[in-house]
């Protein structure tokens, strides 16, 4: 398919996916507004239409709470109906939330949409408007930016406390596996909808869910006070690619101060001390890749998946240690797509299930960005064009079998779409 046909149907999927007020991930499956989705929504909607970029990042920050936290989803009230868990899952949440007419939930994502912002108001040639964009949104991202510094850090330690396996945005990674031993269930009955319009094959288990309801029963009990979960609850973790694009979005973050004549939100030694702390955390030499830290265990959690690479987009590995987890992952995923979320070796991986092995298009981005980062220009440009080829052949679906190249989950799907533009636009 030439470049040409494949940006116009990833400019055709992004528009029917929109709104009027943000763009869903997809018709048919995802209703509401989810906040790392429209992160890379507004990345791609900048290679065509700014101010429509422009507005996503709007209605992120139009989410927010009076703490700062910009939750994972908010809802659509005109779909509460449509997909489960609703507002009512998270009642404690409501009280948090700056604009009492917005429902959300009770819990964040990785902060891509303060990157996004960056991204976006760079693509704006006339400066006026790039700052006045840049302007209107600093205080939201700074915000959010100084929630998880502050709110999310647990003693002794600058990094990001993950509080639930969907803040991630790998909800059922095998990295989070070691919360299926506390066999949680919650108090509530529920009926899942996720799986209506998919195979149930290709989702989270049921045993699974069953913990992500109960952890999402603890945190309301808790008020959204991380103190008081942990005091409960058997998960909170130190994700790797929240760490790592936390840093980003505070250097972006600075970038954007800096625009705007305002002092550094983060200093640099705010930042160095981070950085030392994630390289202290993260890095497992045994393994030669980076991985998450069980914060309740105070060890590492030693399984080889795809966010360690993801990580790079972050900026804070240097070259060596960026090449040599390149080489070391692909070596792993040898005669795959790049890049299965899990190596086709593992014995956790499942090539269908979700985060347990799939190819997913925003991954490829991070990590494509990362290498070229780092310096790796070859391979970032390998990875950017593979995953060109793979949208090409199999279309915009929500993610990818790394063993056959087929489309899984829900189709027409916004945030492939806008990587895809995004990759196209960068030439590649």
């Amino acid at each position: 398919m030439p470049d040409e046909r494949l940006a116009a149907d990833a400019r055709r999927i992004l528009r029917a996916n929109d709104t009027g007020y943000w763009t869903v991930p997809s018709a048919a499956q995802y209703p509401h507004q989810w906040n790392w989705d429209s992160a890379f929504v507004a990345i791609g909607l900048a290679t065509f239409d700014w101010d429509r970029a422009a507005a996503e990042v709007d209605a992120v920050l139009r989410g927010r709470w009076r703490e700062g936290m910009l939750p994972h989803v908010r809802y659509d009230p005109r779909h509460l109906a449509d997909y489960f868990p609703g507002p009512d899952r998270w009642p404690r949440a409501q009280a948090h939330v700056a604009d009492s007419a917005v429902r959300t939930s009770g819990i964040t994502n990785p902060p891509m949409v303060v990157t996004a912002a960056f991204l976006v108001g760079r693509r704006q040639p006339k400066r006026e408007r790039r700052l006045a964009f840049w302007r209107r949104t600093y205080p939201g991202l700074l915000g959010f930016v100084e929630y998880l510094a502050r709110r999310r850090r647990l003693r002794g330690s600058p990094l990001v406390a993950v509080v639930h396996p969907w803040e991630s945005g790998w909800d059922n990674s095998p990295r989070w596996d070691h919360l299926r031993a506390a066999r949680l269930r919650p108090r509530r009955p529920y009926t899942r909808q996720d799986a209506r319009g998919v195979p149930a094959s290709d989702r989270p288990s049921d045993a699974d869910y069953d913990g992500y309801l109960a952890l999402v029963e603890l945190l309301d009990d808790a008020d959204y006070h991380v103190g008081r979960y942990r005091a409960v609850a058997p998960f909170c973790v130190h994700d790797v690619l929240m760490d790592a694009l936390w840093y980003r979005a505070a250097r972006d973050l600075c970038a954007i101060a800096e625009a705007l004549g305002e002092p550094p939100p983060v200093s640099k030694r705010r930042l160095d001390r981070f950085a030392a702390a994630f390289e202290e955390r993260h890095w497992d030499p045994d393994l030669g890749l980076y991985v998450d830290w069980d914060c309740a265990a105070g060890r590492r959690i030693a399984r080889p998946t795809a966010a360690g690479l993801a990580a790079l987009a972050g900026g804070l590995i240097g070259p060596d240690r960026a090449a040599a987890t390149w080489e070391r992952y692909t070596a792993l995923c040898a005669g795959a797509h790049a890049v299965c979320t899990v190596p086709p070796g593992d014995p956790a991986f499942d090539a269908r299930r979700y985060w347990r092995g799939p190819v997913w298009a925003p991954v490829n981005w991070l990590v494509a960005d990362g290498l070229a980062a780092a310096g790796l220009a070859m391979e970032a440009a390998g990875l950017r064009a593979g995953t060109l080829d793979l949208v090409r052949e199999a279309g915009f679906g929500e993610y990818f079998d790394p063993l056959t190249g087929a489309p899984c989950g829900a189709g027409e799907f916004s945030w492939t779409a806008a990587v895809t533009l995004d990759l196209l636009a960068a030439g590649a």
